[in-house]
């Protein structure tokens, strides 16, 4: 296990390019949560889906669209977000610029795990309706996440 310890610069960490969102997550001892520093281009982010572990954004630069159940609101710098496990929850980077934002996640290695074995099947994610889109799903409910189509919300 790496040390976790001391000061970690932006962008250092394991880091995944998944589509348009790169994801860099910092070392953590235990199995706490794991923190992920996220950057993304207008339009991108995650859809509606749901999981068992919670989660938390905290907005460092950019707008996102934030939703925790039928809650939508647009959040900014120093703007956080909360959904505990089993809470419909998205959000998406409403632009102009590249967002970035921090998520932590409780317990932890279970949102890596699921990015690693995403990036590493190649798989086009982007959107729902795209190609890859049946493997998105099976991969994601092996690590017990499920999306959730808009129209049925």
């Amino acid at each position: 296990m790496p040390e976790a310890s001391g000061f970690f610069l932006v962008g250092e960490g394991k880091t995944y390019q998944l589509g348009q969102v790169r994801m860099t997550f910092k070392p953590t001892l235990g199995g706490d949560y794991s923190l992920c520093e996220t950057s993304s281009v207008p339009g991108s982010g995650a859809g509606l889906h749901r999981h068992a572990f919670d989660e938390w954004h905290v907005v460092i630069e950019g707008r996102y669209e934030g939703r925790v159940g039928d809650d939508v609101r647009t959040l900014g710098p120093g703007d956080t977000m909360f959904a505990p496990g089993g809470t419909p929850h998205g959000v998406k980077n409403l632009g102009p610029g590249v967002g970035r934002q921090l998520g932590i996640t409780s317990p932890s290695g279970l949102f890596e795990a699921f990015v690693a074995e995403v990036v590493e099947s190649q798989i086009d994610s982007g959107s729902a309706s795209r190609q890859g889109a049946t493997e998105l799903r099976d991969i994601a409910a092996k690590h017990g996440i499920e999306f959730i189509d808009a129209d049925r919300t």
